[in-house]
């Protein structure tokens, strides 16, 4: 499956699997949870002005990203892909082609990358960045108690009384079986501090 998007800061550090020529289109894991690889047109090229830009995957003509200048490419974990770059300068006056030859990263285990509870008007309330492959199981539990309500939401928001600590778990499963957990503590406020 191939998708289009706005790329703009979609790029991570890891390189493609071979030094670059400088027509070479510049390939990347995407920054998704997601064995998708972005490909740019590379610097040396962009900003110039061209009557035609074609990609291929393996030999295969991408035609939906004809004039597209960042396209994002779907495959498998694994997978090798050899990305090839054609462009027409305008006027026809030079045709360069190049190809990167990229490898499908596998998909990130769960993780949860980002949790913070805050606590302020008798409430605690929770939020959870996960890492993994979607979809998720999310189960919340607040000093011992599962908080059915928010069970699959990457948000918790519940009573507290004021004076009294709070302790909230979180558990994720993603859809390849692996899990994680984490935890905060802290005491319940009136005021937000």
């Amino acid at each position: 499956m191939l998708l289009t998007a706005v790329l703009g800061g979609l790029l991570t550090g890891a390189g493609a699997a071979h030094a670059q020529a400088p027509d070479d289109p510049v390939c990347r894991p995407a920054l998704t949870n997601t064995p998708d690889i972005v490909c740019i047109v590379p610097v040396k090229a962009d900003g110039r002005s061209t009557d035609f830009i074609g990609w291929t995957s393996n030999g295969d003509p991408l035609l939906r990203f004809n004039n597209i200048r960042n396209i994002l490419v779907s495959c498998e974990p694994g997978e090798t892909l050899e990305i090839e770059l054609t462009i027409i300068y305008s006027l026809g006056v030079e045709e360069t082609m190049g190809d990167t030859r990229i490898t499908c990263p596998d998909r990130r285990t769960a993780s949860i990358r980002y949790l913070n509870c805050d606590s302020g008007a008798a409430l605690v309330v929770c939020t959870a960045q996960i890492d993994g492959t979607p979809p998720f199981s999310t189960t919340w539990t607040m000093n011992g108690v599962e908080q059915t309500y928010f069970k699959n939401s990457s948000t918790l928001r519940v009573g507290c009384v004021v004076g009294r600590p709070f302790d909230v778990q979180i558990a994720v499963t993603d859809a390849a079986g692996t899990s994680a957990a984490d935890r905060a503590r802290g005491v319940c406020r009136r005021i937000q501090e």
